[in-house]
C-alpha cells in the first residue's frame, strides 16, 4: 500500500490511474480482439458440432437399408402368432395353421428329496454349507484334497503351459479350460496321441501339453487337487468333482466342476447357471428337490438325454441320475425319463414342419409362435411407409436447420461500433446493459465467411444434382420423389415435402428411394445425394476445425489457424502488461521524487521562516 502526496497535497494513486488508463488503451484493444477471436471459434465449433450431428444421423438413418427398406408385417391373429421382417424380405405373405405343439426346453428334476430321513423330514438347506448337509446318499462322495484354483496367461505361442506343480494327485477330477473350452486331462510321463479335446500332464514337470498350440495372451484356468494335510478336518479339504453335458445346434457343450464341503448349495447353483453349457437350476425348499432346465428349446439329441450328469454329488446327492432303465414289461426295452423338450410342431403354407424354438425365420420373415391352435393364421409383410416417410422427412428437417443455422451467420448484421467490452466498462453498467450490448458485439463475426458459404453452396449441388448411376428407377432427383427446393428465395435453398408423392414413390418403389440417397459409384454424379452430401459435410468440417479446432484432433492451439492467432495475441498482451508494469513503476518514481523534493523545499522554508522571524 503506497502513502503518497504528503507534502503536495494531491491524489497521486488517482493521477496515476488517470495516466495508466490512457496507457491502457492498447492493451485494452488487444484484450477486445482477443474476445472476438474465442467467440469466433466458439461459432465455428458450434456448427461444427451441428454438421458433425447431421453427417452421424445421414449414416444412421437415410444411408441404412433396414431403415429405409423397413418392413412391418399384419397378423390376423397376434394372440396366437406374431411376425417381424427384415429390409431384405419381400412384400410377402406366409400362412400359419394347425400348431400341434409348441417347443419346450428340457427340464429334469430329482425324483426323491435330497435330504435324509423319512420322507424328507430332514431337508437340506441351501445357504447352509453342503459338508454340514445330511444328504440321502448310500456312499459317501466326498474326497479328501486341497483344492486349488489357478489362471494363466500364455506368454507366448506354445503348446505347453507350465503349472509349475508336481504335487497334483486326481488328475480325472482336474479341470483345464481354455476360452471356456473344457479339456480332459491325460496322466503321463510322455508322449500320447491326444484328441482334440484332450490335454496331457506331466506329473514330473508339472507342464501341460496340448495336441495344437494356444495362442499368445490366452487365458487358461484350470482346478487341481493336492494332497490335503494328514488328519485336517478343513472343510475346504473336503471336495466333490462333477461334470454337465448339454445338447444344442452347436453340438456337445461340457462343462466341470470341483466343490468343496464349505461351499452353499446356493454357491454352487450359481456356478453351474453361469456355465456355457446353458443351464438353469434351483432348489425348491419346500418339496426338498432340485430341477434343472436347458435355456434352449427344442429336442437335439434324439432317444437320448438332452442334459446329462456326471459325479455322485450332482447324480446321487442332488438325485438327478436319470440313466435309461430296463422297461420291466419288456426287458430288451430301455426306459428314458422323459425331459419334456420337444420341437415345435405346425403347418407352413400346408408343409408340416418342425422347429427347434417357438421363433423362427423364413425368407426375411421372423415368426414367433405363442399359442396352439387348429385354426389358421396369416401373416403379411409389407413396405413400413411410415417408418420410411419419417426418416427422410428427419432428414429434410435435419438440413433445414442446418441452412438455417449457417445461412443465419452468413448474413448476420455486424455492429462494428460495438466492441467487447472491457472489465472497467462493465463495473459500470447493469447485467441487462452488458448483455444487450454483446449480443450486438457478437453478431455478425461470420458473416460472409467464405469457408461456410462454400459449404453450404456445395450441399445445394449435392441435392439437387441427378444421380446418373445404374438405378432400375425414376427416381433419379429429389424432385422425383415429391421433395423440392421453396419457392420462397429469401429462405435460402430450404426443402420442403409433398407428401402424398413421397409416400406413393416409397410405396411404388422403396428400393430406388433408398438407392436414390445411398447409392454408391466411381463418381459424385453415380453416388446417392446422402453419401455425396457426407463427402462434402466431411470437408466442411475438416476446413472449420482447420480454422477454428476443437474437432479431428486439432485441440492445440498452434493447430489451427484462430489458435495461432490467440496465441500471437496473448503473447503480445503479457508483453505490454510488462511494459505497462514498468511505466507505472516509473510514474510512482516521478511522483515520490517529486514529493520528496516538495517536502525538502518546505523544510527549508520553514527553517528560513524561522531564521527570519525569531519566535519570542
Amino acid at each position: 500500500m503506497r502513502i503518497t502526496g504528503m507534502a503536495t497535497g494531491m491524489d497521486i494513486n488517482q493521477i496515476v490511474t488517470d495516466l495508466m488508463r490512457a496507457q491502457r488503451m492498447p492493451v485494452d484493444k488487444m484484450i477486445q480482439d482477443r474476445q472476438i477471436i474465442e467467440w469466433q471459434m466458439e461459432d465455428y465449433r458450434e456448427i461444427n458440432r451441428k454438421l458433425d450431428a447431421f453427417r452421424t444421423n445421414i449414416f444412421d438413418t437415410v444411408m441404412r437399408q433396414n431403415i429405409m427398406q423397413s418392413k412391418s408385417v399384419t397378423s390376423s391373429n397376434d394372440s396366437l402368432v406374431t411376425a417381424t421382417a427384415s429390409s431384405t424380405a419381400g412384400n410377402m405373405s406366409i400362412r400359419v395353421s394347425s400348431v400341434q405343439q409348441l417347443a419346450k426346453a428340457a427340464t429334469y428334476s430329482s425324483q426323491t428329496a435330497a435330504g435324509s430321513g423319512i420322507s424328507g423330514e430332514t431337508k437340506i438347506s441351501a445357504s447352509g454349507a453342503l459338508g454340514s448337509q445330511k444328504f440321502d446318499v448310500e456312499e459317501d462322495f466326498w474326497k479328501s484334497g486341497v483344492v486349488n484354483r489357478q489362471t494363466i496367461r500364455q506368454s507366448a505361442n506354445s503348446n505347453v503351459v507350465d503349472l509349475n506343480r508336481t504335487d497334483i494327485i486326481n488328475t480325472g477330477d482336474m479341470v483345464v479350460k481354455v476360452n471356456g473350452k473344457v479339456y480332459d486331462v491325460v496322466s503321463s510321463t510322455s508322449e500320447v496321441e491326444l484328441e482334440d479335446n484332450q490335454v496331457r500332464l506331466n506329473p514330473d514337470d508339472g507342464k501341460l501339453y496340448f495336441k495344437s498350440r494356444i495362442a499368445q495372451g490366452t487365458s487358461l484356468s484350470t482346478v487341481f487337487i493336492t494332497e490335503a494335510p494328514e488328519g485336517s478336518t478343513d472343510p475346504k479339504h473336503r471336495y466333490t468333482a462333477a461334470g454337465v453335458t448339454t445338447f444344442n445346434a452347436i453340438g456337445i457343450q461340457r462343462d466341470k466342476f470341483v466343490f468343496t464341503s464349505d461351499q452353499t448349495l446356493t454357491a454352487v447353483f450359481n456356478e453351474l447357471n453361469r456355465s456355457s453349457v446353458g443351464i438353469n437350476g434351483f432348489y425348491d425348499e419346500f418339496s426338498d428337490k432340485i430341477t434343472v432346465s436347458r435355456s434352449t428349446t427344442g429336442t437335439f439329441n434324439e432317444g437320448g438325454q438332452e442334459i446329462e450328469f456326471e459325479g455322485a454329488f450332482l447324480r446321487d446327492a442332488l438325485k438327478l441320475n436319470f440313466d435309461p432303465v430296463e422297461d420291466p414289461d419288456e426287458p430288451e426295452t430301455m426306459i428314458v425319463y422323459d425331459h419334456g423338450a420337444q420341437n415345435a410342431k405346425f403347418n407352413l403354407n400346408g408343409l408340416e414342419t418342425e422347429r427347434r424354438s417357438n421363433t423362427f425365420t423364413v425368407s426375411g420373415m421372423t415368426v414367433t409362435l405363442r399359442d396352439t391352435f387348429d385354426g389358421e393364421v396369416n401373416l403379411k409383410a409389407s413396405t413400413d411407409t411410415d417408418k420410411v416417410f419419417d426418416t427422410i422427412k428427419k432428414f429434410v428437417d435435419d438440413y433445414n436447420e442446418i441452412l438455417d443455422l449457417v445461412n443465419g451467420k452468413l448474413k448476420e448484421e455486424r455492429y462494428r461500433d460495438y466492441r467487447p467490452l472491457t472489465d472497467e466498462q462493465k463495473d459500470a453498467m447493469s447485467e441487462k446493459e452488458i448483455e444487450k450490448w454483446e449480443e450486438r458485439a457478437r453478431s455478425g463475426l461470420l458473416r460472409g465467411d467464405s469457408a461456410m458459404r462454400s459449404a453450404v453452396d456445395r450441399m445445394r449441388m449435392d441435392l439437387y444434382s441427378p444421380v446418373n448411376g445404374q438405378l432400375s428407377t425414376a427416381f433419379n432427383q429429389l424432385t422425383t420423389i415429391g421433395i423440392k427446393t421453396t419457392a420462397n428465395y429469401m429462405d435460402g435453398g430450404k426443402l420442403e415435402i409433398d407428401e402424398d408423392k413421397l409416400r406413393q414413390a416409397i410405396e411404388q418403389d422403396v428400393e430406388g428411394v433408398f438407392q436414390l440417397f445411398a447409392a454408391n459409384g466411381e463418381t459424385d454424379g453415380e453416388k446417392g445425394i446422402a453419401r455425396r452430401l457426407r463427402s462434402t459435410l466431411d470437408g466442411a468440417i475438416g476446413a472449420i476445425a482447420d480454422r477454428a479446432g476443437g474437432m479431428r484432433g486439432k485441440v492445440q492451439n498452434n493447430q489451427f489457424a484462430l489458435g495461432r492467432n490467440l496465441t500471437r495475441i496473448n503473447d503480445q498482451i503479457s508483453n505490454f502488461e510488462r511494459r505497462l508494469q514498468q511505466v507505472e513503476e516509473r510514474y510512482w518514481r516521478q511522483f515520490n521524487a517529486m514529493d520528496a523534493a516538495v517536502n525538502r523545499a518546505n523544510q527549508q522554508a520553514e527553517a528560513l521562516f524561522a531564521q527570519l522571524f525569531p519566535q519570542g
